[in-house]
């Protein structure tokens, strides 16, 4: 059951700086797992930007030749 009494203001700030502390710690894994795979990120981005500028000049010069 749910105990509904209310919490000391030192409990509250003990969890909330938890919560803190547990934010700050996925932020800087996240970071790390970015920084090893960011050149790959990058490449696949530039594919896929080329890829759709093709596209669209091809759309384009197939569009002008009738």
């Amino acid at each position: 059951m749910a105990d509904d009494s209310p919490r000391s203001a030192a409990e509250r700030f003990f969890r909330t700086m938890l919560l803190i502390l547990g934010g700050i710690v996925a932020l800087w894994l996240a970071l790390e797992l970015l920084a090893q795979f960011w050149g790959w990120v990058l490449l696949i981005a530039a594919i896929v930007l080329v890829l759709w500028v093709a596209v669209m000049l091809f759309r384009y010069w197939w569009g002008r030749r009738f």
